[in-house]
């Protein structure tokens, strides 16, 4: 069992909305959260910085854009990378839900996921929450509601990833290049098929289409940078593959809600 003792006490900043409770939390780098449960179901947006949870014998990573839900009553621990963690932390009220099966079916299960459409809508709740006006916590209640239905679409994640081994090779591709402006035909020809088999093949594992996975990857990898750096938006834009800050802004507004700039000062 580890440590419970970080060099810095971690910040926490607390907002109740009907159904939840919101927790802007900020842990210390290095530091360790000993063995909890929590009493309601919770689900976490990593913002910043990022740490492994061990659960049930398992350690799973959560870098920025990863969203977490663990069930009320599971038995884990924390701990902390060597950047400052900022995150919010969100307790549910299962008895809200009692009218809809599929969130408190969702609410009962262990999910982990990364990059997702929620990742675009845990930033949103953040810069609403630090917006300090009386409108931005009703804007966090509808967004938390929204997350939990797009939380109850995605499936559960499958220890085997079914398909041929040219698609896994094909992901590999987009990760290791989207910020090189890679196209479908590329990918097609390096892994070996026709770009219609590749694009319907991606569509069906993925649930989104080659170019759709592009923009979020740069996205979150801007998003990181604006987190973690003091780099201007010209260069973060243009380290991420946008074509300028312009198109960077445009891109990021749409997926995110709100301005990089904006962004920036609410995870900071």
């Amino acid at each position: 069992m580890p440590s419970s003792q970080p060099a810095r006490e971690p910040q926490v900043r607390t907002v109740h909305l009907p159904g939840f409770v919101f927790r802007l939390g900020e842990h210390p780098a290095g530091a360790s959260l000993p063995r909890h449960h929590h009493d309601d179901p919770t689900v976490c947006c990593v913002y910043r910085g990022g740490f492994t949870e061990y659960v049930a014998g398992e350690a799973a990573e959560c870098p920025p854009g990863t969203l977490k839900l663990m069930p009320a009553g599971e038995t884990h621990w924390n701990r902390f990378g060597t950047r400052d963690t900022r995150g919010l932390r969100i307790d549910v009220d299962r008895e809200r839900f009692a009218e809809v099966p599929a969130i408190r079916r969702v609410l009962d299960e262990r999910r982990h996921i990364t990059g997702a459409r929620g990742a675009e809508l845990a930033r949103r709740m953040m810069v609403e929450l630090t917006a300090g006006d009386t409108a931005g916590p009703v804007a966090a209640e509808g967004l938390a509601l929204e997350l939990l239905a797009e939380l109850a679409r995605v499936e559960t994640p499958r220890p085997e990833r079914s398909g041929p081994a040219w698609l896994d090779r094909a992901e590999a591709l987009v990760r290791e290049r989207f910020r090189t402006g890679i196209s479908l035909g590329e990918i097609a020809r390096e892994v070996g098929v026709a770009p219609t088999v590749l694009a319907r093949a991606y569509r069906r594992r993925a649930g989104c289409t080659i170019g759709e996975r592009i923009r979020r990857l740069r996205v979150e990898q801007a998003a990181r940078e604006l987190a973690e750096t003091e780099e201007p938006l010209s260069e973060i834009a243009l380290r991420a593959g946008f074509y300028d800050q312009s198109h960077f802004s445009n891109v990021f507004r749409r997926m995110v809600g709100v301005s990089p700039a904006a962004w920036r000062t609410a995870v900071r």
